[in-house]
Formats: C-alpha cells, sequence, structure tokens
C-alpha cells in the first residue's frame, strides 16, 4: 500500500492522501461490520475500495478481523489465491 501511495502522490499532490483516507475508512468499516463484504474464497472476504482499483481481502475469526492482503484490482486471481492460501 506504500507503494501504491507514492504513485499516488507522484500522479497528483494530495491523491495520496485521498487513497490513504479510503483505505482508512475501509478499515474502520471491517472493524464495526466485518461481516458486511461477501465471503470469496475460503472464508476470506473482499472489501472494494470505491475511488481506487484495490481490494482488501480479510478473514473474520470471532471479534478478531485479519487483513491478509491488500491487492490492485486488475492483480492476476490466480496469483491472489496463492498469496491468500
Amino acid at each position: 500500500m506504500a507503494e501504491a501511495q507514492l504513485w499516488y502522490e507522484e500522479q497528483q499532490a494530495g491523491l495520496a492522501a485521498k487513497f490513504h483516507q479510503e483505505l482508512s475508512t475501509v478499515f474502520d468499516r471491517l472493524a464495526e461490520t466485518p461481516l458486511i463484504y461477501p465471503v470469496v474464497y475460503r472464508n476470506i472476504r473482499r472489501a472494494v475500495l470505491h475511488r481506487f482499483p484495490f481490494l482488501v481481502w480479510y478473514r473474520v475469526e470471532g471479534s478478531v478481523v485479519t487483513v491478509l492482503a491488500c491487492t490492485h484490482g486488475k492483480a492476476n486471481p490466480s496469483k491472489i489465491r496463492r498469496r491468500l492460501r
């Protein structure tokens, strides 16, 4: 995510802060209502950022939410599955 923030800041001043804010909003939502997003693979859920093409992959176990990965929306699905195993 740090690489993405650097890239966005190079594209436009202040865009990295907007990216960070949207990511924080998703994390806050996961903390409040973790079951809001669907299970898409082996008990792993996926949250989609709205303005930026990124996905947050996470697992809910009881009251614990574990973020497993944040990937670009166009990343190869088979690579993501291997990473999430």
